[in-house]
């Protein structure tokens, strides 16, 4: 009996923890860039979902979708792409295809892998060294 109740423990803190570890954060979000730093770090207050294509926002953002791609751009650039999570906090974003209105000037784009955290209404991308 003590066997019995020591796995069923054991498989029941197994599945959480699995359940636990595939939990996305970022899906779903939106955020507007507050500042991007000279290491390529960068800051963003939470925001308002944006209904692509009909809403094309007037400041810079990023957008986490819950299928793995992301939105990010301004009022005259916009580029697609994929992300991925990994552990320890960690988002390796992939560029995609992109389009961009003639006179604009592109936008600092974030590809890579970044340690990210939220607290609150603010995340930190801050660019993994290798």
């Amino acid at each position: 009996m003590k066997k019995f109740i020591f796995t069923f423990v054991l498989t029941a803190f197994s599945l959480f923890a699995v359940v636990n570890a595939q939990t996305n954060h970022l899906a779903k979000t939106t955020w507007e860039l507050e500042k991007i730093s000279a290491d390529g770090s960068a800051v963003f207050k939470k925001a308002k979902l944006i209904k692509f294509p009909a809403e094309q926002p007037k400041f810079n953002f990023l957008q986490f979708e819950s299928d793995k791609n992301y939105h990010t751009g301004n009022s005259c650039f916009h580029m697609m792409g994929t992300y991925s999570i990994h552990e320890d906090n960690q988002i390796e974003m992939s560029e995609g295809s992109a389009d961009m209105s003639s006179g604009c000037t592109e936008p600092k784009t974030l590809i890579g892998t970044y340690t990210f955290k939220i607290d609150k209404d603010i995340l930190t991308l801050i660019p993994v060294k290798n």
